[in-house]
């Protein structure tokens, strides 16, 4: 064995090792929290507002699990003037499982989301609705 012998096979190791390593790469896609980040991002004060807002009502703001259904309760002061209630399920895991819905007011101010078609794993729920004139907001930890 002479040393450029030597040389030219150990860079040879080192080019497949980086081949190897750019192809495990590509089989892994990178996927950000939702396509349209950086317009959410430019909005991001307005969250903090609505969360600053939905932060009075952290008592009787509440998300409550049932076998099959998630249960949110509104206190009525809001549940009165509240209007464009949307809710957003963010799997932290895997974005083919997240959703998007839209509950109808009731008097009651109880909502009743069905998750038996949601698989298991951890969510964010995230709860945006607007009462009177101004926007709330709170998310919920879920796990299935």
């Amino acid at each position: 064995m002479h040393a450029g012998n030597l040389i030219l096979f150990g860079f040879g190791i080192m080019v497949l090792f980086i081949a190897g390593l750019v192809y495990e790469c590509t089989q892994n896609p990178s996927v950000m929290v939702s396509n349209n980040y950086y317009e959410q991002e430019l909005k991001y004060q307005d969250l903090i507002d609505a969360r600053a807002n939905a932060q009075s009502f952290n008592d009787s703001l509440l998300l409550i699990k049932n076998q099959g259904e998630v249960l949110f309760k509104i206190p009525k002061e809001l549940n009165g003037l509240m209007q464009n209630l949307k809710i957003e399920l963010y799997n932290t895991s895997d974005d083919k499982k997240d959703k998007n819905f839209v509950l109808q007011k009731n008097e009651e101010g109880i909502y009743k989301v069905n998750t038996s078609t949601w698989g298991s794993g951890n969510y964010l729920l995230k709860l945006h609705f607007t009462s009177g004139a101004k926007n709330y907001y709170k998310e919920f930890n879920y796990a299935s």
